[in-house]
């Protein structure tokens, strides 16, 4: 049994991403843990429940107080979004066990290669030998995803990561192949439980602001989780 660490950098990107990736490695027996490295607080997404802009999703103004859940702070999407992101794993199958939030996570927006290089550092600690999973630093991405990428590959290249495989979103697949020639991509896809994966999706579409469930990551790339539902599969490349 191998053990594998997957870094997340904003909630969701386990599902939109990785999905398919952890759910194959559980498929074959594998110990997956997922770690969350960012607070994601940034998010657009708090204006739109709160009224202040109309949402991308409904198109329409959302009042907090007769939608049932009230005015956001920052605060509450850090831990609205976190509920999501544990959801989203347990769906995949992950252990509650094996969910991590990073120690002192990074806000989004704000990372730096060096924070990265840090949370990188701690995990392999926790789990000598453990293959690691992040995102690419290819293509023009966003930085908190690039920036482990680039952490990754210089503990790679220092010999501190024997095995590391560098995960390419969906979207960003044909920026990737335009920065590096002859790049190969390989595909991974559960060929026992991809609904597993579809189920880890779908927990982002929850609307339940009784029970303070509120759709947030469907709100905010809504074209991305009907992609990723229509073909659940993670693309990935080698150092």
């Amino acid at each position: 049994m191998a053990v594998n660490l997957f870094f997340v950098p904003h909630q969701d990107d386990e599902a939109l991403t990785f999905g398919a990736g952890i759910r194959n490695h559980l498929d074959v027996g594998d110990e997956c843990h997922v770690i969350l490295y960012t607070d994601g607080r940034s998010s657009g997404v708090r204006r739109q429940l709160n009224g202040e802009d109309r949402s991308a999703l409904t198109r329409r103004y959302y009042d907090p107080s007769a939608e049932g859940y009230g005015y956001l702070e920052e605060t509450d999407i850090v831990r609205l979004r976190n509920d999501e992101f544990r959801r989203s794993c347990l769906a995949l199958g992950v252990p509650d066990s094996h969910i991590h939030f990073a120690d002192g996570q990074m806000r989004d927006g704000a990372t730096s290669v060096e924070g990265c290089e840090d949370v990188l550092r701690e995990y392999m600690r926790r789990y000598p030998g453990a293959r690691v999973k992040t995102f690419t630093d290819l293509g023009g991405n966003h930085a908190d995803h690039a920036n482990m990428g680039r952490a990754a590959r210089k503990l790679a290249r220092a010999g501190a990561i024997a095995d590391l495989r560098l995960y390419v979103e969906p979207y960003n697949r044909r920026n990737a192949k335009q920065e590096v020639r002859r790049l190969e991509l390989l595909v991974e896809r559960s060929e026992q439980q991809a609904h597993r994966v579809v189920a880890s999706l779908q927990e982002y579409k929850r609307w339940d602001p009784v029970r303070g469930q509120l759709a947030i990551g469907y709100h905010s790339v809504k074209r991305c989780f009907d992609a990723a539902i229509a073909k659940p599969v993670s693309y990935y490349h080698k150092p």
